[in-house]
């Protein structure tokens, strides 16, 4: 075989493989870790609120229950 054509063949697959990899995607895994520092809020019967900020810590309580539950 003629190292010319050695050569065209070797930049043939580098070229190929080249352009096979750039096709794959690496592989991504996201983790959340929300639960990890979000926590409900506590009242003490000796805390004085507003109606307005009763309801907040509510809904707030509420959305914690419904994505991270009670662990």
């Amino acid at each position: 075989m003629e190292p010319a054509m050695k050569v065209s063949k070797l930049f043939t697959v580098v070229l190929m493989v080249s352009f096979l990899s750039a096709c794959m995607k690496p592989e991504t895994k996201i983790v959340d870790t929300s639960c990890d520092w979000v926590k409900p809020i506590f009242v003490r019967k000796a805390d004085k609120l507003s109606t307005p900020t009763a309801s907040e810590i509510l809904a707030h309580d509420d959305k914690w229950k419904q994505f991270c539950g009670e662990k």
